[in-house]
Order: C-alpha cells, then structure tokens, then sequence
C-alpha cells in the first residue's frame, strides 16, 4: 500500500510550513519562499508549475531546483533539457508556466520529489520580492492520450518559525475513501515528528505513529508519503469509516506538508491547518542591515518574542505609524519602540502589525515591518 502511495496516487499531493536559520536543505534560503512538497515526472504524470508576480512595478526572477525523495537532485526534462534546475524570469504583472517530465528511458513508475522556488535578490523594505510570488502545481494523469485525472494545489509561502503544528482533516471510509498525507524536510537538520490521531470531537485515539520503518527522524531534504492507515497500523478506523484529524509536530525548522484525499479513482487536495504553538518559550528573531534595506524587512513573530536588530552603526530603529511607513516618512509613533544606533533589542507582547525605519534613511526607503500573532 505504500509503494502505490509512493509511485502513484500522492503523486497528486502539495502545502507548505524553529533555531530561526535563513537557509534549508543545503544551504537554499527557504524563509519566504514557495515549496511544493509533493512533485512527480514521469509514469503518465504531466506536471506544470505556475508562478504569478501579480503586481506591478518589479520584476522577480529565481530558480527552481528539483529534489529526490532522498534530497539529491532530480533529473527532469524541461523544454528539451536535462536539467535539475530551471531559472524563471516573472515581469512585473506576469506569470510564467514551467512543464517538467521525466527523463526519457527510466522506470515507468512515476518518480516523486519535491521542488523550492529559491527568489533571487534582497527585500526592499516593504517590496520583498519573495513575498510577490504566489505559486500552484497541477498533475494531469494520462493513459495514452486519455486524460484520467487532474489535480491543482496552491503552495504555500515559507515562514520561518510558523509552521510546526500543522492538522490534517482525515476521511476514512470503506476502501474507497482513504486520506494521505506528503512530508519534506526542507530543512538543515533531522527533523523528529511525532504524528497524533483524533476523532471528530477532538478526543486522542492514537497517541503515535505505529508506522515501520518509522517517518522519523526525517533526514534534511527527504521526502515520504503514505496513507494514515499505514502512520497507524492495527487501527481499526472504526472498521474502515472514520472521520477525525491527523496532527503532526516538530520543533525544527523545515517542515512542510501536504493532504489528499482519494475516492476510488478521483483525487482531490485537502486544506492542512497550521496551528499557532500554545505556551511555546519566547524566541529572539534577528534583523540585520544590507546596505540601506533592513533583513528581513518583513518578519512575523509570536506573541512574547523579541527582535533584535544588528545594524551598521549609521543605522537605528523608530517606530511610526502605517501613513508615516508608506510615505518614507521618520514622525515616530507616540509610545513606539526605538533603538540607538546600531541596534538593540526589543520584545513585543501584543499581537498586531508594528512599521518601523530607520530614522535617517526613511527617505531612501529603509523600513520594515513585524506582524506579531
């Protein structure tokens, strides 16, 4: 059952999601980039991604690279090519549709990976371009030149600290309806997951996985997917009609994760619920100058968490109201946080969204921007 989940049906699968490392699986920056944790070329499978730099006024350009399920580079065919990597130019309003099959000559199995889309260039104050992109897959299965399915997932923007509680909704009925789940480390590190199952009033059934081999430790850059009645195996489901959640937790960085659900043949991607950590110890989020730009100049944080700004010493930190931000103004807010030059460090209890700059540079459009939740 697993094989099939592995070479065939999650090949239809995709979502994204703390030490607050910039960078991922050997050395790509992940933080505000897009993952799609579920990639397929090959065995009948035709896979598009789609990106989208819907506003104005800049142009985006990156790199997507392809992994195997074990974190080395995947083989794929684009526009004649063999490539493990495709660089993509977004205008400003445009869009840009890259279409990867598998390497002519291997396996008639579908081969699964997963894909980051690495952004090129630092934010600019508020205009980060990683934060432009939005991005999608589509799979389309075909049986000779019969179209037998599509699915299209929306991917998810990749935020550093957020997502290590992620719940998956669970259908189970019969042998028809089953729901999967697809798991990458995109991380630096061995990632350690514990899985837990509940049924629809919230009520623990299943403490741990029961799953052999075991999904954890995920090692940096591997990929797996299964169904849940193989994470937990001799669970009756209810004889075979349950509905409840599946929820999944680390506390290292990288995690990203996908649901589907089948119906016989029909497939269809299911919403994964990030939820915030309740009672987590308060972190300290670091934000350094690049030239006249604050990095990163859009950062979201907990509620409790600090910020600690290391600047060049020509550089400070003023709070100022949204009109004074969006204006390049230096007016600081009545109340508001600052730091000398150079930096400092401030903690920030009360959930809500926090414009800051640097008071000499405003004008040059130096700011920032702290969502706290």
């Amino acid at each position: 059952m697993r094989r099939v989940l592995l070479s065939g049906v999650l090949c239809l699968l995709s979502v994204s999601a703390g030490g607050f490392a910039q960078t991922g699986h050997n050395g790509h920056t992940i933080e505000k980039n897009i993952i799609f944790p579920d990639l397929v070329v090959g065995g009948g499978v035709n896979t598009q991604i789609i990106l989208l730099n819907p506003q104005p006024g800049r142009d985006v350009t990156g790199t997507l690279f392809f992994f195997n399920q074990d974190g080395t580079a995947l083989q794929v065919v684009n526009n004649g090519q063999t490539v493990n990597q495709v660089s993509v130019n977004l205008p400003a309003q445009g869009a840009d549709f890259v279409t990867v099959t598998g390497v002519s000559g291997t396996s008639q199995t579908p081969t699964v990976g997963w894909a980051l889309l690495e952004v090129s260039g630092p934010g600019q104050g508020q205009d980060d371009p990683r934060t432009r992109v939005s991005g999608s897959v589509t799979f389309t299965t075909t049986q000779g030149t019969t179209t037998t399915g599509t699915v299209g997932v929306v991917a998810s923007r990749y935020e550093l600290g957020a997502n290590k509680n992620i719940v998956v909704p669970v259908i189970v009925q019969g042998t028809a309806v089953n729901t999967g789940v697809a798991l990458v480390n995109a991380g630096a590190d061995p990632m350690t997951l514990t899985f837990q199952l509940k049924d629809e009033g919230g009520t623990v059934v299943q403490q741990a996985a029961t799953v052999n081999p075991p999904v954890s430790p995920l090692a940096p850059g591997h990929q797996t997917a299964l169904f849940v009645n193989e994470l937990f195996t001799g669970f009756g489901f209810n004889n075979n009609n349950f509905q409840g959640t599946l929820v999944i937790t680390t506390q290292q960085e990288g995690l990203v994760v996908t649901g589907l659900l089948t119906n016989n043949s029909l497939l269809t991607s299911i919403p994964v619920v990030v939820v915030p950590a309740q009672g987590s110890n308060p972190q300290t989020r670091t934000v350094t100058s690049a030239g006249f730009t604050f990095s990163p100049a859009d950062l979201t944080i907990n509620a409790g968490d600090s910020v600690q700004w290391q600047l060049d010493s020509i550089h400070n930190v003023l709070e100022v109201n949204q009109a004074t931000w969006n204006a390049n103004g230096n007016t600081s807010k009545a109340g508001g946080f600052s730091t000398g030059f150079g930096g400092g460090t401030v903690k920030l209890d009360t959930p809500g969204t926090y414009f800051y700059v640097c008071s000499p540079h405003a004008f040059q459009g130096m700011k920032g921007k702290i969502t706290v939740q």
